[in-house]
């Protein structure tokens, strides 16, 4: 009977999984909606999970036994941890997985961007949060509590920046910005008097909010200053992640990776510019983008676990 590993990376946006054999070769992939229960149901979770597992494992003939880690956004306490495992654990079995390894998806990204026993990682996509560890062992986290509360510098939060200085820019509380017209383009509006009915009525979600951040993005690219004074906030707000973990760990002046992923972490724009900012206060600073996503760290770890 062949062994497969399956690392999983789920998200608010997707979830992607990849599966290797024994020698390391990747025999199958999926991917799917987002699997993070802040972001979606318990239900579209599951389904999302089925989907992105099927789809990995569906060409992989013959008899097989499946170890499988999953790196999950937003399971920030021990009780997020184990309602997911609990709801999961249901799904992943009928596939022949005999072990089901859930961690929280900076300790996959971890595994994927270094092996340095200092190490941080800021991981900024739909939401945000930084998680560092270091070699006596300590760790320390800034963020990671959801839109509500925190997910600074995210996609998310970059999105409800666009929508407001479009709608500032449109009633005259700044100077126009192109934001406005791109909003009006993506819901073909002849102006943003009636956004209202688009943004209320259903709410907007999360991930749909952090679409957004790619009109940021566009506009951007053609030089207009709200857009950049967007990213400056960002980019700002991601500092202040990274360096509270470095200080609270002691990190200061001691060699450390910084490991860069999601979306927009490992946007050039916003990647640039915060190497910059932290490189004024901290001395020692290796930045990181991983070449591969991060459900390889999944993959990683679950070879780990035999």
């Amino acid at each position: 009977m062949q062994k497969i590993f399956l690392g999983i990376d789920g998200g608010g946006t997707k979830t992607d999984a990849v599966a290797v054999n024994e020698a390391g070769e990747e025999v199958g992939t999926g991917s799917s909606g987002p699997t993070n229960l802040t972001s979606t149901s318990l239900g579209a979770a599951g389904f999302n999970l089925k989907e992105a597992i099927r789809q990995a494992l569906e060409n992989i003939e013959g008899e097989k036994t499946v170890v499988a880690a999953m790196g999950l956004a937003g399971i920030d306490t021990q009780q997020e941890h184990d309602l997911a495992y609990q709801a999961f654990l249901d799904i992943v079995v009928p596939y022949g997985i005999n072990r089901f390894h859930l961690v929280h998806d900076s300790e996959i990204a971890l595994e994927n961007g270094t092996t340095n026993a200092n190490a941080v990682v800021l991981i900024a996509g739909t939401g945000s949060i930084c998680v560092g560890r270091n070699q006596q062992g300590a760790t320390a986290k800034t963020g990671g509590m959801d839109y509500l509360l925190t997910d600074q510098g995210s996609g998310y939060d970059i999105g409800r920046h666009v929508l407001r200085e479009a709608v500032k820019s449109f009633d005259g509380r700044r100077e126009k910005t192109q934001l406005e017209q791109l909003v009006c383009q993506f819901y073909d509006l002849p102006d943003l008097s009636t956004i209202k009915l688009k943004v209320y009525n259903p709410l907007l979600n999360k991930v749909e909010i952090a679409e957004f951040s790619k009109l940021c993005m566009q506009a951007y690219e053609a030089g207009d200053q709200g857009a950049q004074e967007i990213f400056q906030w960002a980019v700002r707000e991601q500092e202040v992640l990274v360096s509270t973990v470095l200080r609270r760990l002691q990190l200061e002046t001691v060699p450390t990776d910084i490991v860069l992923t999601g979306s927009i972490a490992t946007l050039p724009h916003i990647s640039e510019l915060l190497k910059t900012k932290l490189n004024e206060s901290f001395a020692q600073l290796a930045f990181v983008i991983p070449e591969r996503p991060a459900v390889y760290g999944a993959v990683s770890l679950a070879r780990s676990l035999t």
